[in-house]
């Protein structure tokens, strides 16, 4: 099974933002030297939980200091910026890491509003935008003279996305698919089901490709996880419910906090998409999932207050699959 890592720099309470980068630095060389395929940087903008911002820098530092990895963005918003910039900085990463570099799109704006708009008061056309940018790579196009440097590779393209909307636009375009269940579970097999009913081969892709972005917590006990995965839990009621911008709280912090019945019910409803256990349950999860929506590979997405806790997981999660 191939099994890659979405990093989101999370920010907690008591640690700074170079903290952040530099544990997801740690993540990356680890992730290298324990057989995971991609390892991706996310785009969030004015946030207290998430120190990545500038996905496109943390990819060049991280391909300096790992061999193998592919390395990509989970992903460019494009929205915010000119298709021909995103073209010219990702044909350097070609440039300067041969067939490693993936180029994931998404659509949202990755912030609040206020923000969103500083960062792109005209507003556009993602896909329009996309579309534009693809041009830049295709050698039958005119236009992908125009992106310095000319490179002989092009990067992995991928669609990232939470509804049918981007699921139809990956298969129309020939493009892999990249589906975030940890943000949208709801919508995920409504969305898998119109990418493989509408896929068109192209030059970059000639059958239908998933990959499937999950929330991933193992550790050596079951009791052990849902103490872990607590702080996630309570940030996720304080952003989602009270709507605070506010950093991940430390592992004491979340022990004090009681769940009210609503809150309860909102963290039930989450805890079905998650794959929170001790290490057998949460493989065996991923294992039922790959062939129930027949994706081909699986993202994990962890945020735990304790570096180790990560790194534990991750390595648990490796090492069960390398011996199955």
């Amino acid at each position: 099974m191939k099994l890659n890592i979405l990093d989101q720099s999370p920010v907690f309470t008591g640690k700074t933002y170079s903290q952040a980068i530099k544990e997801t630095i740690s993540l990356a060389k680890f992730a290298d030297e324990h057989n995971y395929h991609r390892f991706w940087f996310a785009e969030h903008h004015n946030t207290k939980s998430f120190a990545s911002a500038s996905p496109e820098i943390l990819i060049s530092a991280i391909g300096f200091v790992t061999k193998k990895i592919r390395i990509g963005s989970g992903g460019v918003l494009l929205a915010h910026y000119s298709p021909l910039k995103i073209a010219e900085q990702f044909k350097m990463l070609e440039t300067l890491y041969p067939r490693r570099i993936d180029l994931g799109i998404g659509r949202a704006g990755g912030t609040d509003a206020r923000t969103n708009n500083k960062l792109n008061p005209l507003g556009s056309d993602v896909f329009e935008k996309f579309n534009e940018l693809l041009s830049y790579f295709n050698p039958k196009e005119s236009d992908s003279k125009i992106a310095s440097p000319l490179i002989e590779d092009m990067p992995e393209f991928w669609v990232l996305g939470t509804s049918p909307d981007s699921a139809m636009y990956a298969a129309k375009k020939g493009l892999r698919y990249s589906f975030a269940n940890f943000i949208n579970d709801e919508r995920c097999v409504e969305s898998l089901g119109v990418y493989y009913q509408n896929f068109k081969p192209s030059i970059y892709l000639k059958e239908p490709y998933i990959n499937l972005a999950v929330f991933a917590l193992a550790a050596d006990t079951e009791a052990k996880a849902l103490e872990i995965v607590k702080p996630v839990e309570v940030w996720a009621i304080n952003s989602m419910l009270y709507g605070k911008n506010e950093n991940f709280p430390s592992n004491e912090e979340a022990k004090s906090h009681t769940f009210s019945f609503q809150e309860k019910m909102m963290i039930d409803f989450k805890r079905r998409s998650a794959f929170v256990g001790d290490v057998k349950t949460v493989c065996e999860k991923l294992e039922e999932t790959k062939k129930k929506l027949a994706v081909h590979e699986f993202t994990l997405v962890t945020i735990t207050d304790n570096f180790e806790d990560k790194l534990n997981s991750y390595k648990l999660i490796s090492k069960y699959f390398s011996k199955s």
